[in-house]
């Protein structure tokens, strides 16, 4: 097991080495693409994040809303990676790679944006529902079958098995630590057992319930460790500028380039960031893609939030929580995120805090379980329609997340270090030759905001050199009675809306 771990690093830190410049330099192409849309349009995302789902016939809902696709999305950024691996890279890159987590949250939202946008724009229609993500765009804006069979192949691999593993791994460490080791092994057990059999009542229930769970859990969770943190800020606020000029002073320090630590120190950052808000990984898309928005922009402004949310707030509380207590941290390759973090906040705090630690942890990994099913199960929906098949991913899903909950941390760590930037690969590869779409959508909606309009989007606007959009048609834009005015106005009526192949 040693000698697999070790092959593993190594791996992790080749692969890495050309990724990070990569990273960054997509997410400076797609902001100036995008005009600074991160930036620039930020009033927009919040005045759209509460939008409706759009309405059938029948005045029910057609699918998920931007708030619950939001939701999902938020499930799967905001996990282990918020506390654990914030923590881990401090401990490894010092101070300063908190900086290059904001540096890459800034960048990554544009990249984020695209994402999103394009996987909005080739999303499919899937009975009343949409799909869509790296794999859909691939086939339809692509034209390469095999390069969507490849990425969804990639993403069962990442969060169908490693990433899933890794976020139940943390509920049981939370609820261990939480206890003071009271219990063990035995607690452990117990723990994946419990986390287990939680993960199969919601999944079981499919994507909308998975929403509908996500949709409180998120902003719940999210508004806990803002409190928890804000408590330990304000204790420890003495340490704050402290921690400020630790942050700044070792971002671009002498002393970190003379002992050669200035590169372990941005990877971390980078690495780190990009594990958490998951901006270019092609995890998001199939979020956004299930949403019913009159705009593909619309996702794209959301995603932008969830990046936001993920690195600039509850990235930033962590590492202030674990900064406060040790304003020098750094160097500590042995060092594990959860017990860093565990241990800071019971020095801050007192026991209690601890405990509310691990409550918050177990219900922010859990959610990115949820989440992490639902990235599997498009993409095992993308490979086949057998139900056999699917139901059998269920199972072997539960049963990851119980095993998951059992196995010691650092194997998962190294494992998703591994995989995560090859997924990432793929998706940022197929984004640059994207982007300009995006753009144009943008401009599109920028254009229908200044004529005083609620920006509406159907495949009859887009460029005739626009191939495979086919869930664009009035109905997928409009409520039920706005199509029907729109179809007679454009001299549509008695047209089919386009089906997904």
């Amino acid at each position: 097991m040693e000698a697999l771990q070790e092959r593993l690093v190594a791996a992790g830190e080749w692969i890495w080495g050309p990724m990070v410049p990569v990273v960054l330099l997509a997410g400076v192409v797609f902001t100036v693409i995008t005009r600074g849309v991160q930036l620039t349009m930020l009033p927009e995302m919040f005045r759209t994040l509460l939008d409706p789902p759009l309405k059938d016939e029948h005045g029910n809902d057609r699918s998920v809303s931007t708030l619950a696709a939001f939701s999902i999305s938020a499930a799967g950024r905001i996990g282990t990676a918020n506390v654990a691996g914030v923590a881990t890279a401090v401990a490894l890159g010092g101070a300063g790679a908190v900086f290059w987590m904001w540096v890459t949250a800034l960048l990554g939202a544009a990249t984020a944006f695209v994402e999103s946008t394009v996987a909005q724009l080739y999303k499919v229609r899937d009975g009343d529902a949409y799909r869509g993500g790296g794999a859909v765009t691939y086939e339809k804006a692509l034209g390469s079958r095999a390069g969507g069979v490849l990425f969804a192949v990639m993403v069962l691999v990442c969060a169908g098995i490693s990433f899933n593993m890794l976020q139940a791994n943390t509920v049981t460490q939370a609820v261990v630590n939480s206890a003071g080791d009271n219990g063990g092994t035995t607690l452990k057990w117990v723990s994946a057992a419990v986390v287990a059999a939680l993960t199969a009542a919601v999944v079981l229930g499919g994507v909308r319930r998975i929403g509908k769970v996500t949709e409180w859990m998120v902003p719940f969770m999210a508004a806990a460790y803002l409190v928890l943190g804000g408590v330990i800020v304000v204790t420890n606020v003495q340490h704050v500028p402290e921690v400020f000029g630790e942050i700044f002073g070792r971002a671009f320090g002498v002393r970190e380039a003379v002992a050669g630590a200035f590169g372990t120190m941005v990877l971390q950052g980078v690495r780190r960031a990009m594990f958490s808000n998951e901006a270019g990984m092609g995890l998001g898309g199939h979020a956004a893609a299930s949403a019913s928005v009159s705009h593909p922009v619309k996702q794209g402004f959301a995603q932008v939030l969830g990046v936001y949310l993920d690195t600039l707030v509850v990235c930033s509380i962590t590492a202030f929580i674990v900064l406060s207590a040790n304003p020098l941290l750094g160097g500590q390759p042995d060092a594990e995120g959860v017990t860093i973090a565990n241990d800071s906040v019971v020095d801050a705090v007192g026991s209690w805090g601890g405990v509310v630690l691990g409550a918050i942890l177990v219900v922010l990994a859990y959610s990115s379980v949820l989440a992490d099913y639902y990235y599997g199960e498009s993409n095992v929906h993308y490979l086949t329609r057998n139900k056999a098949v699917h139901k059998a991913f269920g199972v072997v899903f539960v049963v990851l997340t119980f095993l998951g909950g059992v196995l010691e941390p650092t194997l998962l760590w190294t494992l998703a270090d591994v995989l995560f930037p090859l997924l990432a690969l793929l998706t940022i590869g197929s984004l640059l030759v994207l982007s300009p779409k995006a753009g144009w959508l943008l401009q599109d909606y920028r254009r229908q905001r200044r004529e005083g309009r609620q920006p509406v989007f159907t495949a009859d606007r887009a460029p005739r050199s626009w191939k495979g959009v086919t869930a664009w048609a009035p109905e997928d834009a409009m409520d039920h009675d706005q199509a029907q005015a729109y179809r007679r106005e454009h001299g549509l009526a008695g047209t089919a809306a386009p089906v997904a192949d």
